[in-house]
């Protein structure tokens, strides 16, 4: 299974838990509705804090890091990346701890946009899926190691997992 989340997942989810706890808040009164509500974004939060412990149980595989190794590029790392992140998004947290760390050792300047509600920059983009790291409108999709954003970044080959 690829490391990706696809956009109509965390619109699902959005969608849904509202329309599950409107369906039980009819049929079961508003504590009913407010507690299903309730859990499904509790879920929501666990289920991405979570995900790197279970993310092989759930078949998307290992999330584990390799690390970058040298990170003193041959040629300048790029020096504006913009990362398009979901809420829900369990892989988002995980690029996001990545590109910090190597935000400080490369030096480059990072805009995080979260796309979740913004169906207007969905489309110009033609984003399907999250997290997405765009440089110079080049883009690598889905989870990424270090070693992968590294090379990206400085437009090394890497190994893809």
């Amino acid at each position: 299974m690829e490391q990706r989340c696809p956009l109509v997942n965390v619109w699902l989810a959005w969608v849904g838990i509202p329309l599950l706890a409107l369906v039980v808040f009819f049929r079961g009164g508003w504590i009913a509705g407010g507690a299903v509500l309730a859990a499904g974004v509790a879920f929501q939060a666990l289920y991405v804090y979570w995900f790197p412990k279970v993310s092989s149980v759930l078949g998307y595989g290992s999330v584990a890091d390799v690390a970058a190794g040298d990170v003193t590029p041959p040629m300048p790392a790029a020096t504006r990346v913009t990362f398009y992140t979901a809420s829900a998004c369990p892989f988002c947290p995980i690029v996001r701890r990545r590109l910090v760390a190597l935000q400080h050792q490369l030096g480059f300047a990072t805009k995080e946009i979260d796309v979740t509600f913004r169906p207007d920059l969905i489309r110009a983009k033609g984003l399907k899926s999250v997290p997405v790291v765009e440089v110079n409108g080049q883009v690598l999709v889905g989870n990424a190691t270090s070693q992968q954003l590294v090379a990206f970044l400085t437009r090394q080959p890497a190994p893809r997992a």
